[in-house]
């Protein structure tokens, strides 16, 4: 890892594993925090916030994920947020100094900008992903059959080497499209909820006596 990386930071909202609704395989995912795009019905207004989260070293996050990925037998690395590109120089030094460790770790990116905006603002970024998903989230648009497309204007860049591993994943029948992962006191719902999805999770919990205080969306 370069002394370039080792001064950089990235402001984390939460990293969760395994996450396997987010790409193809067991994947550890981080949500970056910070988005000023501020899409209506984003499910993840909670790290839209650029001065909450965390500010982590990124030799420290590489370090964490490495280890991650060889315990957990993990094999991809998805990007969300927030949003990344708005942190594409230490996103971008992440992902390097994860392939030193794991050489051909796919890495899936989530990004609310369009995609030649995504390459013109974070190109080592978009340019180092195995696939990208780019454009803003549209609640008029919704795709709630599509596993990585929350909206249809969204785009979908794969790398022709990853093609058949996406293609082959994209198309299983009846996949499940959220996880539920717990951590302290809180509940993280991952995946692409589709409309209402968020508000029935919340009166189904209520119906079994547990009472959100505050939830993301």
């Amino acid at each position: 890892m370069d002394a370039h990386a080792d001064a950089l930071t990235l402001r984390v909202a939460r990293v969760l594993a395994p996450v396997t609704v987010l790409g193809p395989g067991r994947r550890v995912a981080v949500w970056v925090q910070g988005c000023a795009l501020a899409c209506p019905g984003c499910a993840s207004r909670d790290t839209w916030d650029a001065a909450a989260g965390t500010l982590v070293p990124v030799t420290a996050l590489a370090d964490r994920l490495a280890d991650a990925v060889a315990a957990d037998g993990l094999d991809g690395l998805t990007l969300t947020g927030g949003e990344p590109t708005d942190q594409a120089a230490a996103l971008t030094a992440l992902v390097v100094a994860l392939r030193e460790r794991r050489p051909g770790l796919d890495v899936l990116l989530f990004t609310g900008r369009e995609l030649s905006a995504a390459r013109a603002l974070a190109p080592g970024l978009v340019a180092a992903s195995t696939c990208v998903v780019a454009g803003p989230y549209r609640r008029d648009r919704a795709t709630p059959g599509h596993r990585l497309l929350a909206t249809a204007n969204q785009e979908l860049r794969i790398a022709p080497e990853a093609s058949g591993r996406y293609e082959d994943w994209l198309a299983e029948p009846e996949p499940p499209r959220l996880q539920v992962f717990a951590e302290g006191d809180g509940l993280y719902l991952v995946g692409l909820p589709a409309p209402g999805d968020l508000d029935r999770f919340r009166r189904e919990l209520g119906e079994r006596g547990v009472e959100l205080e505050g939830v993301s969306w």
